[in-house]
C-alpha cells in the first residue's frame, strides 16, 4: 500500500512567512520527502505556480525519482505575468517546460475572486492561454477555483479534449457534478478534515472512487491533527484516514484506487511495478 500526494508545493523556504521560525534543514526537500516516504506517501506531484519557480522546481523533480512536475502559473499571478512577460514569451517558456520528461501537467492554473477580483479579464485570458498550451501538449491541468467556480466550468466547456483534476476541492455539489460530467477528477485536502467543513464531508460521497485524488497542498491547509500548523506530504495519511471513515471502506482501498486514478490521468507519469 502507498499514497501519492497530487499537489504539493516543496520550496518551503518561500513560505516562510507561514512561520517566524521555520526551520530550514527539517522543511529541506530531502528532509520533506524521506519524511513522506515514510508515512508511505511514495510519489509526490511539486505543483508550479509562477515561471520564476521553473529552474528550482525542475532541479527537484530531476533529483528525485519520486517527485514529478507541473508547470503553470496560478491565477493570482496573472497581474504580475502580464505585466512582465508577452502572452507568446509566456506560452514559448511553458511550452518548452512542458516538453520535459518529468512534467507531467499543466498547472496551478484557473481563476480567483476571492483575492484578485480587479484582474478577473487578465486571468480568464491566461486561463485560456495556458488551457490551449495543455490541449497542444496533450497535457493534463491542475485546476485552482475559488469563489469563482461557474466561470471555470464555462471556460473548461470550452475545452471539450483537455481534463484534468480540480485540486483541492472546496465542496460545492454543483461544481462537482459539472466537473465530473467534463471528465475531471476531484482532489481532496486536509479541508475534509475540518469542523467547519460539513458541504465538503457531504459532497464527497457524490464523488466516484474511481475519479478522486488526495493532496496536501503543503504547505497550508495541514490536517486535523497538525491543523494550524505546516503541511507536508507526510499527513497524506490523516487525510485518507478521515475519508475512508467517511466513506466507509478500508484505507487499502483507498490509497490503490486514488494512485491508480494519479497513475490513469497524468499518464505520462510510468506507474510502477513495484514500490520498497
Amino acid at each position: 500500500m502507498f499514497f501519492v500526494d497530487s499537489h504539493c508545493h516543496l520550496l518551503f523556504p518561500k513560505f516562510r512567512s507561514m512561520s517566524e521560525n521555520l526551520d530550514v534543514e527539517r522543511y529541506s526537500v530531502a528532509a520533506v520527502i524521506d519524511r513522506a516516504a515514510k508515512a508511505d506517501v511514495k510519489y509526490l506531484m511539486a505543483i508550479g505556480t509562477e515561471l520564476a519557480d521553473l529552474e528550482e522546481i525542475r532541479s527537484l523533480a530531476d533529483t528525485h525519482e519520486n517527485v514529478f512536475r507541473t508547470v503553470g502559473i496560478h491565477p493570482l499571478e496573472a497581474a504580475k505575468h502580464h505585466g512582465a512577460f508577452r502572452s507568446e514569451e509566456m506560452a514559448k517558456i511553458i511550452r518548452r517546460e512542458a516538453a520535459l520528461p518529468k512534467t507531467i501537467g499543466i498547472g496551478e492554473i484557473g481563476l480567483d475572486y476571492h483575492y484578485e477580483k480587479e484582474s478577473q479579464k487578465q486571468q480568464k485570458e491566461l486561463l485560456r492561454l495556458q488551457l490551449d498550451l495543455a490541449e497542444e501538449c496533450r497535457l493534463p491541468v491542475v485546476i485552482h477555483s475559488r469563489d469563482a467556480y461557474p466561470d471555470v466550468i464555462s471556460i473548461l466547456r470550452e475545452y471539450p479534449g483537455v481534463t484534468g483534476v480540480i485540486h483541492c476541492f472546496s465542496g460545492e455539489e454543483d461544481f462537482a457534478r459539472k466537473a465530473l460530467d467534463l471528465g475531471f477528477y476531484i482532489s481532496i485536502s486536509g479541508v475534509v478534515t475540518y469542523k467547519n467543513a460539513a458541504e465538503l464531508r457531504e459532497t464527497l460521497k457524490l464523488i466516484p472512487l474511481d475519479r478522486m485524488l488526495l493532496e496536501t497542498d503543503a504547505p497550508f491547509l495541514a490536517p486535523v491533527p497538525h491543523r494550524g500548523g505546516i503541511n507536508e506530504p507526510a499527513f497524506i495519511p490523516h487525510i485518507a484516514e478521515k475519508i475512508s471513515e467517511l466513506l466507509n471502506i478500508q484505507i487499502a482501498t483507498l490509497a490503490q484506487q486514488t494512485s491508480e486514478n494519479f497513475f490513469r490521468l497524468f499518464s505520462r507519469c510510468t506507474k510502477p511495478l513495484a514500490t520498497s
